[in-house]
C-alpha cells in the first residue's frame, strides 16, 4: 500500500508541498517554502537577495499549479486535484515532458537536499532528507531504501546526479509500477491518511 502510485502522489502532497499541515495546497504553502527553502541553501543564514529569488520562484509554481490543479478556482488546491493533475500532465511522462512548475520544484528540491553542493545525493544527505518526514527507528532502514533506489551506476559516481534525481523523481510521480526502485526517492514510505 505505501508504495501505490495513489500513496506516492499524497505522500508528495503531504511531505513536499503542504508546509503548513492544512490538508490542502495553497499561497502559504509557497511562502513557506520560499523562506525554507533560503534557509536550507544558506545552511541556517538567512540572505535577503536568496530569499527575493526564492519568494519569486515560489510565486511562479504556486501560480502554475493552481491554473494547473485548483479545478473549482478556490484559491486551494486538494489531494484529489493535485492527483488529477498529475493524472493529467505527469503520468506516462518523462521529466522533460513535465510542466514548468514540477520541473522548477524538482530542481529546487534537489538543490536543498544536496547539502555540501557537490552535485550529487550520497547517502547521508538521503538519511538527512529522508528523517525530515518519518520517523525511523533504525537507520538500516533508511540504508537499505537507498541501496534499492541506486544503481550500481549511481554508487559508483558517489551519489544521485540532478539528471537521475530528475529521472527517479519523474517515475515517482508517473510511473505505477510499485516496485521501480524510484519508489524509494523519499525513504521507506508510510501510507498517507
Amino acid at each position: 500500500m505505501a508504495y501505490t502510485w495513489d500513496n506516492r502522489v499524497k505522500y508528495v502532497v503531504r511531505y513536499m508541498y503542504d508546509i503548513d499541515n492544512n490538508g490542502f495546497l495553497d499561497k502559504n504553502d509557497f511562502e513557506c517554502l520560499a523562506v525554507k527553502n533560503t534557509l536550507i541553501e544558506g545552511r541556517g543564514e538567512f540572505k535577503d537577495d536568496a530569499y527575493a529569488n526564492n519568494k519569486k520562484i515560489m510565486s511562479n509554481l504556486w501560480n502554475e499549479i493552481a491554473e494547473l490543479a485548483d479545478f473549482n478556482k478556490d484559491g486551494e488546491v486538494t489531494v484529489d486535484e493535485f492527483k488529477q493533475a498529475v493524472k493529467n500532465l505527469c503520468c506516462g511522462k518523462t521529466f522533460d515532458a513535465f510542466p514548468t512548475c514540477f520541473k522548477t520544484f524538482i530542481s529546487k528540491l534537489f538543490c536543498a537536499i544536496d547539502v555540501n553542493g557537490d552535485g550529487l545525493v550520497g547517502v547521508d544527505e538521503y538519511r538527512l532528507d529522508c528523517i525530515t518526514r518519518s520517523a525511523f527507528s533504525d537507520v538500516k532502514e533508511i540504508d537499505d531504501a537507498y541501496n534499492k533506489l541506486c544503481t550500481d551506476g549511481d554508487k559508483k559516481a558517489g551519489g544521485i546526479s540532478l539528471s537521475r534525481y530528475q529521472e527517479l523523481y519523474a517515475q515517482f510521480i508517473s510511473n505505477p509500477d510499485e516496485k521501480c526502485n524510484a519508489v524509494y526517492l523519499f525513504g521507506p514510505l508510510k501510507v498517507v491518511q
